[in-house]
């Protein structure tokens, strides 16, 4: 079966495509992901206990995720007879596309989408929807395709 380089989404009302990370990217993500949703050696047994020491993502490596996340996807306007993707954050971290800058749920909404199609390919069966089945059913998520 061939992998799929696009997917088209409807969120807030205007049209995206998301597109693939480079593998490196990719993989670099799909790590942090990882260590943060699973016990890879963050846990401490003390005195028949397991503890969790897990912390959250800091600040420079969440904006660092989101903006890799974010590079990937255009959002689909006419021109002419046509629809073109224009990229929605530059490489240089600069807004491609106006009205995004403020608008929080659309953002997120689109970093947990190209998240998801991202890394999809990592996990087997129904593995991934387990682990977003708890965020699936909040309405910005529950964006059309």
């Amino acid at each position: 079966m061939k992998r799929e380089m696009f997917k088209e989404v409807e969120v807030s009302g205007r049209r995206f495509r998301i597109g693939r990370l480079d593998a490196l990217t990719g993989s670099y993500i799909t790590t942090l992901i990882l260590m943060q949703m699973l016990p890879f050696g963050d846990a401490q047994v003390t005195e028949g206990h397991v503890t969790k020491s897990r912390s959250l993502m800091d600040k420079a490596t969440f904006l660092d995720v989101q903006s890799e996340c974010l590079k990937v996807v255009a959002e689909l306007k006419e021109v002419g007879d046509n629809m073109a993707p224009l990229p929605i954050m530059l490489s240089d971290g600069r807004w491609g596309v106006e009205g995004l800058d403020t608008d929080t749920m659309t953002i997120l909404t689109l970093t947990i989408h190209s998240l998801i199609f991202n890394i999809a390919d990592f996990f087997q069966g129904d593995a991934l929807n387990n682990l977003i089945k708890p965020i699936s059913d909040l309405s910005p998520f529950n964006a059309k395709e």
